[in-house]
Formats: structure tokens, sequence, C-alpha cells
């Protein structure tokens, strides 16, 4: 049977629905529908990468072993050169020894011991001051901060005049407290420079007091040795595959020049190269449109030159002055600038940035400041090569090199050392690029320069393939890892449809999440919007609930208050108050779509006005401006633009009221936009589809086979057909919005143009907007144009728990057995990683771990009282009673809160009642029922993920769980015990091996059956669903175990419903199952208990 796919991509989600077609090839009937869910891929609270602990552990890692080697490089320096013996080295720090900052202030007058010597050397080399690899790098805010305090210390020792660092940190009181940064303090960060003075006096002088070891060879090697470092462009050494330059490895081949001409293939272009920024000047040049009430246009000739020649000369260029130097008419805006409502034109186009050319002029201004040199000396190649270089190598050194190889001064070389090379590049090579400009510079959009210069623009894959390739090379293009997830998971959900069906797809219809191409302060931002948006609204209901008695307004009810209230109470076609009594009595206004939404379908809030029933219905589906001219007359005509362009805030609604007339090309382009989503990632997977995936053949000719489309089209679809779409309800709603999708199709483009121009020129609408009657023939129009019959009624019964029971007498299911169709089943991505963070990062003492407690010190702001009056979790108060009241007494004056009570400094109380040292932390205890042991089993510290949790069952006794963490995949044994509540870890059962059923890791399928009923509480409160449901017998999804009461929480396939703590001891039966991608639920047979790859290996 064909039938087609409708796909709604989300950042967590992928809605999918396979419609039936019939002969005409238009859908009739629902074929499969469903949702798959899994987790955004990135860190929920913060939206940082995922990979971001690992790469700054890894950076850690590197850095901690980088000064391992140095101390390492010294200890042997000092042994060959015989400054000290082994013997010496080891005990080096045995007894009771002198400051080292006060031997350090010591060394610059009086000889020290050899052993003193060592020590302060080694101190040296352990903190040897900031020195960055690259100039660029100081412009970084954290930069800033270190070349501050850096500045800062340089003045202190000036002005005070110490000799060395050492000095300065021993002497100054400012220093007294502490000699290290802290929590982001850099007050203390000196300069390498400023560490490299102080050894080499200290050197010098020691040599000059006798000590003959420190000759200039031992002096060279220990500088040597300090003041080494490895370049970021060299990576780790070894064989580290992080090693190498990185940038120069990873950068993709060109999409033109990719040697399948027979040529050699070119890479990419780096974006800070000056021919591409010039490349895409001229796109956004030739891009820039003027509309008008009247008209809409682009740039001539002259005016593009005008416009470039601006760019190049100006670093920060704003629409004003564009408009200032073109001499544009005021009733011109610029498309694609966000005029606003709350500032006058002038303002918004005096902040708008037209700003592409912004290396070129960071280049330009530094060349001129730091070396004397004008830009324009260097050649369209040597300024490439600039952008190239800073691009491929991040270190100075690098770079001197590379430039240096140029024709450039030294003075030039050192000024472009301070700019950053972006690390973006483009789709293009320099080559191909060249190539395209020239046709550009005439003019030419970049689809027509493309093509001109004799590349095929669009050149699509000639060999489709039955499914979807999982690592087409184009997915490499997509960087941003929470994109590139869903768009894998769109393609896995494609592929099992087409498996399941036997045979390709007619169409794919597709629609993506506006927050899809948005990074995670711009998704927080709209979702924060539609709160605030939300929240208006609500009070909005409030507002016609109480002012007009309407118990239940509806959401035409809120669009016709709103519309009152922006319009002044006045309607926009005639001038004429509106009373607020009458405002939603039936016939007396309307809700008018300003462009009519035959020749637009744009149903936005800015293309409505509230407006008589009588001027809706003598307006038809034509311009207000074109129907007053018309129907009364140009004094009226003119008295509308004038009371507009008072009254009318809006700038796109101004717009749309005051146009007088739409060219065929205008009309396509309205439709064109408001049915077709044009966003980037929406272009890429309507490319990547067409491009890959084999269609079946069309018996109709159909030519469009893959459609993205907008969601203002499915919204509105969705809302005349009565379909409510409640987030808080769980995941289904995204199957619903599928099938919405896969309906938009032709016909249905069609048919609802049709309706919409019949009801715009001859036909009365009734209050819902559903029965349409021609006043002069008293004819009733047929609603709102459905896909089919029956459809809403199907799509009800095919999101019910039992469709079987709703779909009796629908046409599509006569000859079907109604057994075989079940409910939707939200299939979940579960989550298998094991890797990550063996333990937390807090090291606990582990002297009483064996009574289940860790010790640990924590800043005096974290202190608070308990209920019971006491310090919460204090370490043993007997040890110093007098500290533990003074604190507690604090607090007691603050009312328990230590963040308040800590402000000031805390001085330890002594018993004659002086002041004693000041206290900054104390220890408290905690609870560890599971800690990894570290530091050589002197410390302790909280595990950290869970990676899956392994279930037994006793015969006799019931089901245990033994949880299995990060730290339990690298040793040699998996871990035995049962989480026993209310014991210490060391008591809990042992599990035999044979009791073992099967590991779940979180979101796995288990089928949970129980004597009595489960209590399950809604997910989201603000759900409409009941409060509660209860089962003795349900599918849910395992989401995590609870070792305190060996528990575990689980979630309804839905996520509607939840519950928080299950005992699984007591269960009659938990079997697991797998769910595919598509929400088929098999059983698991009998596992086998997996070990990780060291325990393998051990075997």
């Amino acid at each position: 049977m064909a039938y087609g796919i409708g796909l709604d991509i989300g950042i967590g989600s992928v809605g999918w629905a396979v419609l039936a077609l019939d002969h005409e090839e238009n859908p009739w009937g629902i074929m499969d529908l469903g949702s798959r869910i899994f987790d955004a891929a990135e860190q929920p609270k913060t939206g940082a990468s995922l990979a971001l602990p690992r790469r700054e552990a890894r950076s850690m890692r590197r850095r901690l072993r980088r000064r391992r080697h140095r101390m390492e490089r010294m200890r042997n320096l000092f042994i060959n050169d015989g400054l000290l013996t082994e013997e010496q080295l080891y005990h080096l720090y045995d007894g009771n020894l002198e400051d080292v900052y006060a031997l350090r202030v010591k060394a610059l007058d009086e000889r020290l011991t050899d052993e003193e010597v060592a020590r302060v050397l080694l101190h040296l080399a352990h903190r040897r001051g900031f020195k960055s690899n690259r100039k660029a790098e100081s412009k970084s805010a954290e930069a800033g901060e270190l070349k501050k305090a850096i500045s800062l210390n340089q003045e202190t020792m000036e002005e005070n005049r110490y000799r060395t660092v050492g000095e300065m940190f021993f002497k100054d009181s400012r220093y007294a407290e502490y000699k290290r940064n802290r929590g982001g303090n850099y007050l203390n960060t000196v300069d390498r420079s400023m560490v490299e003075e102080e050894a080499r006096k200290i050197l010098e002088t020691q040599e000059k007091l006798g000590n003959s070891k420190l000759n200039k060879d031992f002096q060279n090697s220990y500088l040597s040795i300090l003041l080494s470092q490895r370049q970021f462009d060299e990576g780790p050494g070894g064989n580290s595959h992080y090693g190498g330059n990185q940038i120069l490895n990873k950068v993709g081949t060109c999409t033109f020049e990719d040697g399948s001409n027979g040529e050699p293939a070119e890479k990419r272009a780096p974006k800070v190269c000056y021919s591409f920024e010039y490349f895409n000047l001229l796109q956004k040049v030739n891009h820039l449109r003027l509309s008008s009430a009247k008209d809409n246009r682009g740039l001539d000739e002259e005016e593009r030159e005008k416009v470039i020649a601006l760019a190049k000369d100006k670093a920060d260029l704003r629409f004003g002055k564009i408009r200032e130097t073109l001499q544009i008419s005021p009733e011109y805006r610029f498309q694609g600038v966000s005029y606003s409502t709350k500032e006058p034109r002038e303002d918004t186009e005096k902040k708008a940035k037209f700003n592409f050319l912004p290396f070129y002029h960071q280049m330009r201004k530094i060349l001129k400041s730091k070396a004397q040199i004008d830009i324009k000396e260097y050649t369209l190649d040597e300024l490439d090569k600039i952008g190239q270089i800073l691009a491929f190598y991040k270190g100075d050194d690098a770079r001197r090199k590379e430039l240096g190889k140029l024709r450039i001064e030294p003075k030039a070389i050192e000024a472009l050392l301070e700019l950053n090379g972006a690390s973006k590049f483009s789709h293009l090579s320099l080559k191909a690029i060249r190539k395209i400009t020239p046709f550009l510079e005439q003019g030419m959009t970049y689809d027509k320069a493309c093509e001109a210069a004799g590349y095929d623009f669009r050149a699509h894959q000639e060999d489709k393939t039955f499914l979807l390739p999982a690592n087409a090379p184009e997915l490499e293009d997509i960087t941003n890892p929470v994109v590139r997830r869903a768009i894998g998971q769109t393609i896995k959900v494609v592929n099992a449809i087409i498996r399941k069906q036997g045979s390709s797809p007619l169409y794919v219809n597709v629609e993506l999440a506006r927050e899809m191409a948005k990074d995670f302060q711009e998704r927080k931002k709209i979702k924060d919007d539609n709160e605030a948006n939300q929240s208006r609204n609500d009070r909005l209901m409030q507002e016609i609930k109480e002012n007009y008695q309407r118990l239940n307004p509806s959401g035409m009810d809120l669009m016709k208050w709103k519309l009152w209230k922006e319009q002044d109470g006045k309607s926009p076609y005639s001038q004429k108050s509106i009373a607020p009594e009458r405002l939603f009595e039936t016939g007396y206004v309307d809700i008018d779509h300003i462009v009519p939404y035959s020749i637009s379908f744009d149903d936005s809030y800015k293309n409505k006005v509230l407006v008589f029933s009588s001027e809706n219905r003598d307006k038809g589906n034509r311009l207000p401006y074109q129907y007053l001219l018309k129907k009364y007359g140009q004094d009226t005509a003119d008295r509308f633009k004038v009371w507009v362009g008072n009254n009318v805030r809006d700038y796109r609604k101004r717009q749309r009221l005051l146009k007088e007339k739409m060219t065929e090309e205008e009309m396509s382009g309205f439709k064109e936009r408001n049915l077709s989503d044009t966003k980037y990632i929406s272009r890429f997977m309507y490319n990547f589809i067409r491009d890959h995936l084999e269609f079946a053949p069309s018996e109709t000719g159909k030519k469009k086979r893959v459609l993205a489309v907008n969601g203002m089209i499915t919204s509105y679809l969705r809302k005349r057909w009565g379909i409510r779409k409640i987030r808080a309800n769980g995941d289904k709603h995204h199957a619903v919005d599928a099938v919405v999708i896969a309906c938009t199709t032709d016909k249905m483009i069609r048919d609802l143009t049709l309706y919409s121009e019949e009801r715009e020129n001859t036909y009365d609408v009734d209050e819902r907007g559903s029965r349409l009657v021609n006043e002069s023939t008293g004819e009733v129009l047929k609603g709102f144009p459905l896909p089919w019959e029956g459809f809403r009624q199907e799509l009800e019964a095919r999101c019910s728990p039992h469709p079987e029971r709703e779909l009796a007498g629908l046409t599509f299911y006569m000859n079907k057995d109604l057994n075989d169709i079940k409910p939707i089943f939200v299939s979940r991505m579960p989550r298998r990683k094991v890797t990550g963070a063996a333990h937390k990062d807090t090291i606990r003492s582990a002297r009483h771990i064996a009574d289940g407690i860790t010790v640990s010190k924590v800043p005096l702001n974290s202190l608070k009282l308990g209920k019971d009056g006491e310090i919460t979790d204090y370490y043993n108060p007997d040890s110093d009673r007098l500290l533990y009241e003074a604190l507690k007494t604090r607090l007691e004056d603050f009312k328990g809160d230590g963040k308040d009570a800590f402000q000031e400094p805390f001085y330890k109380p002594k018993a004659d009642g002086s002041q004693g040292p000041l206290v900054k932390k104390v220890k408290i205890q905690a609870k560890a029922t599971l800690a990894v042991p570290v530091e050589g089993k002197t410390g302790v510290a909280e595990n950290d993920s869970m990676v899956r949790v392994d279930v037994f069952k006793v015969e006799g006794e019931g089901y245990y769980l033994v949880p299995v963490y990060v730290a339990d995949t690298v040793k040699a044994e998996l871990p035995q015990r049962a989480v026993t509540p209310g014991k210490p870890y060391q008591n809990w059962k042992i599990m035999d091996e044979k009791d073992f059923l099967f590991s779940l890791y979180p979101n796995d399928l288990i089928k949970i059956e129980a004597e009595k009923e489960i209590s399950f509480s809604l997910v989201n409160p603000d759900s409409d669903l009941l409060k509660e449901i209860k089962s003795n017998q349900i599918f849910a999804y395992y989401v995590k175990t609870g070792i305190a009461n060996g528990s575990i929480k689980v979630i309804t396939n839905d996520n509607c419903y939840q519950k928080l703590s299950l005992g699984v001891k007591t269960l009659k039966s938990i079997k697991k199952y797998q769910v595919d991608v598509l929400g088929e639920v098999h059983p698991v047979k009998k596992e086998v208990r997996q070990k990780f790859t060291i325990q393998q290996k051990a075997r």
C-alpha cells in the first residue's frame, strides 16, 4: 500500500506518522504513529556540552602530568649534577622545616644549605607564574583578570622595592592570609618572567656565596626546565590521538572542489580569510531588500556598490548609515531588521548592524595602530594566507614561523599575533569562493552565481538508497551535538518505518521545532517569553471572566479581547467604536486576516484585526486599502491610511494594513514562506532526505517528495481540526503533530485555499468558524476541509488506550482485524553510557568509613542549624566545645543561615576570652553507604553516576538490587552486594550469580506485577489528566535506583505518571522488555551478567 510519512522533530523527540494513500495518492487513513523520545545532547541545567567535564578532566590530567614530569626532571638534575643524593631527596621534607617563603628571601642575602636550595628551587618550579602561549589569549575575560593582577603585583613590587616575588609574598601584609589564588580571586598571580628573574637572582647569589654546585651549566639546565612549555599546536606528546595540529587534521573538504572532477581536493576556507568575508558580504548585499506598502525591491547596481564601499570603510556599519548614504525614502523599511513598536524607526536602524567584514577591520585597525601599516599594502593572497595561519595555528611560535614565510614585516607579525583566528570554516575552499565571487559582484544570488561559475548548486545524490545512510559525509557539517543527535534519531525512525512497511514511502513531510536552530540561552529566552505570554493571557482571561461574566472564555474570546484593547476599542476599517459589552456577541465583530488567508496562509497575530462582521463580509479576499477604496472612495481610503499611521504601533501589522496591492510574485512568496520552513536545519533535513532516500514511484506524477513544513500552517490546521495540544499530558502529542504534518499535502493546501476564498468572498461564518452560509442563497458550505471523513474520530481513537474499541465502522478499518491495532507506545532511547567521572570531586576523610561516616572540611558559610537547634552534621563538637558554641551562637544570631552569619571573618575564641586565629573551615560528617577509596585509601569520595542496577531474585525471599557505578567498571570484579536498607555496605547481602535476572539501564522497559494495586502520580502537575492512577500490572520505564531504601523510580511509557519510590523486594514479578524505535515491545530472554572491558581481560 502506498504511504506517506510525517515527522515532527524536536531537540529531544521525533514524532512520526505513517498515512495510507488512496489511488489519487491522498491520505485516507492512519497506518501507524508514535513518539521517539531521547535526552537532548547537552547538560540539562546549563546547556553545556556533555563532553565538557571529560574535556576539563583530561586537561587537568594533562597539566598535572606535565607538572609531575617537570618535577621529575628537576630531581634528576639535582642528583646528576651532585646537588643532592637520592637519599637526601627522599628525606628532603622530613622534620620541622623553615617556611619556604622565608628561605626564598634569605637566599638573596645568605648562603643556604644544599637541602634548602633544593626546596627553594623546587618551590619555584612548582609555582612558576602565568605565561600564555599566545598574545591573542590576553583578550579573554579570565586572561584580563590575570593580567590585571600581574600588573598590580608588579606595581606593588616597585612601590615597596621588593627585590623578588618571594620577598613580596613573605613581607607584604596583603599576602599574609594566603599566598595562592582561591575561588576566582587572582590576587596572587605573577608573570612567569617575574619568577624567572627571582630564580636567576637566587642562583647567581648562591653561586657568589660559595655554592660551586650552582654553576652556569646547572643554572642553564635549571632555567631550561623551569621555563619549558609545550606549544598548543603540538598537542600532547607520546602516541596521543590528540597530538599534532588538530585543526589542520579536521578541516573538511570543499563542497564543490572535492576531487570528484579529477583535480586535487581543496580544504575548506577559514571564515577569517578576506576572500570569504567579502564573498559573504556580497551575498548579504545581494539579498538586501526594501519594502513599503506599495512595493518590494532589491538594490540596484549603484546602491550595491555604495553599500560594499561603506562596509569596507566602516568597522561598525549600521542600517541608519546605509539609509542615509543611499537616500532611501522614509516609507521603505529594510527586510530582516526587527522594527519595534516601542522605539522610532530611526533608533532601530541606528542599532541594527550590517557588519560582514569583522576580521578584515580587526586586521586593518591593529596593523595601523601597532605597526603603522595600511592593510591595502597587502595582496588578496597575503590577506587570505594571514587568515589561514591565524585560524590553523594557535601558538605564537608557530604563528611567527608561518607568518615569517610571507612578505610581512616583523612588527606587523607581532601585531597580528594579538588577533584570535576564529575556528569556524566555510563549506567552500578559497578556490571555489574566488571562482564564484565575480558573479556575486554582478548582483547574482548565490545559487545563480554557483551555476555561472560552473558548479552544480543543486547537485543531488544520483544513487538513492532504500534506507537513509547513518554516516553520510554531509552529516559532518552538523557540529551542534543537540541537532546531530536529533537528526541521528530521525534517521533511525525513518529507516525503521521503511523496514516495517517493506517498501519506500511516496513522500516525507518534515517539521522541525523552532528551537532546533537555537543555542541553550536562546531556547531559554523563548521558554521565558512563552511563560510571560502565558501569564499575560491568564490575566486577560481573568478580565473577561470578571467583566463579562463568561465562565469559560475561549481562545477566540481571548483574541478578540486582546485586539480590542490594542485597537483602543475601534475598528481599523471604519474607525468606529466597538461596544465592549457586545464583543462576544455572535455576528457583531469578527477577527479578520488583513492579508486574506487564501492569499497568504498567514495566521499570525500580526495579520489579524478586530472588525465589524459586516466589514469583514464586504472586504472579502481583498486587501483593506483595496476594499475601502472601491467601496467608499479615495477620501475614506486616505483617512484609513492616516489613522493606521497614527494608531498602529506594530510595524509589520502597519505594513500589512497599508499595503495597496500585491503582485503575483509577492503572493507566491507570501504563501511559500508561510507553508515552507526555510531555517538552515530544516533545509538540511529537506536536502538530506531528498538527496538520499529512494521514493516509491508515483502514479500521479507527484514531483515534490519532501516538504519542510512551516509550524504556522500545522498550528492553524491543528487548531481548526479541533486537536488540542497539551504538552503537560505526556509525550503522545508528538505523534499527533506528525499526523497533522503528514496531512499537509498539496491537496490539503488546495482545499484550504478554496475554502478560504469562498469564505472570504461569499459566505458568513458562525461563532465557531465551522458552519458557513451563503447570505443570498442560504446554502450551507461544508465545514473546514479535513484530510478524510472521520479523521478526527480516527486520530482520537488511535491516541486512546484501547483504539480497537473505537475504530469499528470507520472505512479504513473495514477489512482489518482491529485486535492488531495497538495503542501508541512511546519509545525511549536507553542510556547505556558506562563512562564518566568515577567519583565526586570532594575528597573526605576515610578514618570512620567502617562506621559508615565520612568527614570533610567545609566553609563556614555552608553551616546551618537543624530543627534541634544544633549545627547540622557538625563533626565531634566536643573536640573544641568553645569553638562549637561560638559558631552556634553566631548562627542563632542570623536565624541559622550560614551565608548571612559568616559574611564577616570569624575568629576562634580562646579560653581567656581573647581572639584566636581566623577560622575558615570546619569539619562535618556525612553518612556514606557506598564510597570510592582514593589517595591510597586514606580518603574517600562519593560515587558519581550509577551506570546500571543488576536485578537478582532469590526464591522465597524476593528481588534484590545490586547498584553498579562508573567506579565499578574499572575494578577487576563486578559488585556482588545487594542494597539492604538500614545497613552499612559491608553488611549488605552478597548475591549468587545463579540468581541474576537482568541489568537495568535508565530508560529500560520493565513490566511490573504486584499483589496489590500500585498508585502512580502525575509527572506534571499542570496536566488535566486524572491526578492518580492505580494498577497491579503495568509497563514502565526504569529511571533510577534509590539505595537508601532499595527502591526504584519508574514512569509510564508516555511520561504522564510516575512512581517515585517503588519497593521491589516483594513484587510479584519484574520482567524486562525491549522497545524498538517505533515502540514495538518484545520480552528480553535470559541475560548473562555483562562484565566491563577490564573485567573481561582479567578473565
